[in-house]
């Protein structure tokens, strides 16, 4: 369980063995084998003993700015990774095997784009046309990954390209199935300039921090990206991989507006920016949680979305520790339409 801190003034401490979550006159235990978590996206305090008790239970503490990104963590300091798996990372990040991972990821990313935009076709019969020219812009930008390319610093601005052009038309079509007042002209990320995109994004930070805890338990250093270089001074891994999981928080945000549970009360407007306010963020944090621990088929087992993240993450460290005469791990094995 993921346990989000949405509520200002939340007071977190231990009693008997458990979190004890205190709430102005109301009172939660909850019992730390049950979190994986502690996801804080408003003003709370937190005491030592709850943040020991969390590290001793190897569950990671995030704190996220109004916008839903994470912007700060605590976590267990053995991170049970090798300095073999992130010299890797830094070889394969001008290497083949870096330009195949990039690849992968956002072939992976394209194609659930394509299966997302047929599904909601299927489901509007008489409506095609929006659909049909996003998912040709976007089947394009899927070839160009097929050109030769002799390393991945050639490649990379060709694939930026590819993914941006892809974007457009993606974004273009979702907005033509929101209800006529949240359409919107296309993505918008800090500051979002429409409900959907404030939805949107902080769909993506409770993502982003998932992502960096799968890194991080798989031993791979956040850091040290492929597609995403180390230029950014940004946590460039998380970037790249978080790229074939963004459709878990466009299916989100989508359901949220065509199944009509957002409300204009949910917003805070300003000339320039839009954001979620209190009434909103835990309509949006309950809607993502639960479709990430909705499971889906995954090698012919049912899991749950958020476990499979960290089962890729851990298929690409074997990937980058594999021998080169190995043949390498299937993975982002993600398709569920």
């Amino acid at each position: 369980m993921q346990l989000v801190i949405n509520t200002p003034g939340t007071f977190i401490t231990c009693k008997d063995e458990c979190f004890q979550l205190k709430q102005e006159e109301k009172k939660f235990d909850i019992s730390p084998n049950k979190v994986e978590s502690i996801i804080v996206s408003n003003k709370a305090m937190v005491t030592t003993q709850a943040v020991v008790m969390a590290l001793e239970h190897n569950i990671d503490i995030v704190f996220l700015n109004r916008y839903g990104d994470p912007i700060g963590r605590v976590w267990f300091a053995k991170m049970g990774s090798t300095a073999l798996i992130r010299r890797k990372q830094l070889e394969a990040e001008t290497g083949e095997i870096g330009l195949n991972i990039v690849i992968d990821m956002i072939g992976a990313k394209l194609d659930n784009q394509i299966r997302f935009l047929k599904k909601l076709m299927h489901a509007r019969p008489g409506k095609e046309d929006p659909f049909d020219g996003a998912i040709r812009s976007i089947a394009e930008a899927q070839k160009g990954l097929g050109e030769p390319y002799k390393d991945l610093e050639q490649a990379r601005n060709h694939f930026l390209g590819y993914e941006g052009s892809a974007g457009r038309a993606y974004f273009q079509c979702l907005s033509k199935t929101m209800p006529e007042k949240y359409q919107f002209k296309g993505r918008s990320r800090q500051p979002a300039k429409d409900p959907f995109n404030a939805v949107l994004n902080y769909c993506y930070g409770m993502l982003y921090s998932l992502v960096e805890k799968a890194c991080i338990l798989s031993g791979l250093d956040p850091y040290v990206g492929f597609m995403h270089t180390d230029n950014y001074n940004k946590k460039s891994l998380v970037f790249d991989l978080i790229e074939p999981f963004r459709i878990y928080a466009e299916q989100t945000a989508v359901y949220l507006f065509t199944g009509k549970k957002i409300k204009d009360k949910y917003f805070n407007s300003t000339e320039n920016a839009v954001s979620l306010n209190q009434d909103g963020k835990p309509v949006v944090v309950e809607a993502m949680n639960k479709h990430l621990d909705e499971a889906i088929r995954y090698k012919r087992k049912n899991v749950k979305r958020r476990y499979i993240i960290q089962h890729e993450a851990h298929k690409l460290a074997n990937i980058l520790l594999a021998d080169e005469d190995e043949k390498r791990p299937d993975w982002l094995e993600i398709k569920e339409f």
